[in-house]
């Protein structure tokens, strides 16, 4: 038999098996939001050539428990295929790794300054204009 896909290409993102089967393991609606608010942030990312990042985030679950989760991504741009006028389709984006983790280790990413929808200096992107 062949060998499974490591990476499914969904919504313009790679997305990792096991980044899925974190998901599925969770609450169908923790879940759901975990993916919105990762797709509402994404702009916020930092591009990084082949070099992943993690940042943490939080939701709030139904039953208005905070759930801190962090996420191992790599955003990057496809070689060749930027232009100033492209950047979002030339944009990569992998989706490795997702855990739980504890308050504690959400605030110490917050002190690292990797909290997925905090305000960051966009690295601008140099032209040859």
């Amino acid at each position: 038999m062949g060998a499974k896909p490591k990476y499914i290409r969904e919504g313009g993102y790679d997305v990792d098996e096991y980044f899925v089967e974190q998901l599925q393991d969770l609450d169908i609606r923790t879940g759901i939001k975990i993916a919105k608010f990762i797709e509402k942030n994404v702009p916020t990312i930092p591009y990084s050539t082949l070099v992943s990042t993690v940042l943490g985030g939080v939701v709030v679950d139904d039953n208005n428990i905070p759930v801190t989760f962090a996420i191992e991504i790599i955003k990057d741009l496809y070689p060749g295929k930027y232009t100033h006028k492209n950047i979002k389709e030339a944009t990569h984006i992998i989706l490795s790794d997702l855990k739980i983790i504890e308050m504690d280790e959400y605030l110490d990413l917050i002190n690292l300054n990797k909290k997925l929808n905090a305000k960051r200096k966009s690295k601008r992107l140099k032209t040859n204009s």
